[in-house]
């Protein structure tokens, strides 16, 4: 069984086409991997909410500790026309925010397409539908093979990309501010919001 937490050199893109093989042969399946790469954050208690669709494996329970990334995946159910949607929440320890991440890889690209979405909630938000929908609705990303970048809360940020096929990876990686390699100590905090 490919899913589970690894540490991030081990996450290649072999490991996610691996995994979309090991979730059988569907036409609407998504691998998704969220790589902490934050040394301040500790990611936990993790929950999944899948709104259509189905997965092969449970939600590995690990903490993202610094260099640790998630590796899973989601697919349709076999003899429905849906596709797989969904939402994954973890608690950022020790503060009062949970990270959410939605997906939706739809069945009929005659109507809608792959989004993406991640945003930094305050206090305890449960994986579910609700969640699911006011992600789905509020600017996500589309899956167009392109890198996003964004700011999640005061000192975190993000970059992501997903493919725009039925079969398509996600690669979430979650960064502190003084993380960025090309963000020279002299930057200015404006200079560090357009990462």
């Amino acid at each position: 069984m490919i899913a589970g937490v690894y540490q991030i050199p081990e996450i290649t893109p072999k490991l996610l086409i691996d995994l979309l093989n090991e979730l059988g042969d569907f036409d609407r399946k998504v691998a998704i991997t969220i790589k902490n790469l934050s040394p301040h954050v500790t990611l936990e208690k993790p929950e999944v909410y899948i709104d259509s669709g189905t997965s092969n494996y449970g939600l590995p329970m690990n903490q993202l500790t610094s260099d640790k990334g998630l590796v899973w995946g989601a697919r349709k159910i076999a003899g429905f026309t849906g596709g797989t949607v969904g939402v994954i929440v973890y608690h950022l320890k020790d503060r009062n925010e949970s990270l959410a991440f939605m997906w939706s890889v739809p069945f009929n690209y005659g109507f809608y397409s792959n989004w993406w979405n991640l945003k930094v909630f305050k206090g305890r938000v449960r994986a579910n539908q609700a969640l699911y929908d006011r992600m789905y609705h509020d600017l996500p990303h589309e899956g167009d093979n392109n890198i996003y970048r964004g700011i999640l809360n005061s000192d975190l940020l993000y970059s992501g990309t997903m493919g725009n096929s039925g079969t398509p990876t996600i690669e979430i990686e979650i960064i502190n501010y003084e993380t960025i390699s090309t963000a020279s100590s002299s930057a200015s905090v404006s200079e560090k919001r357009n990462y």
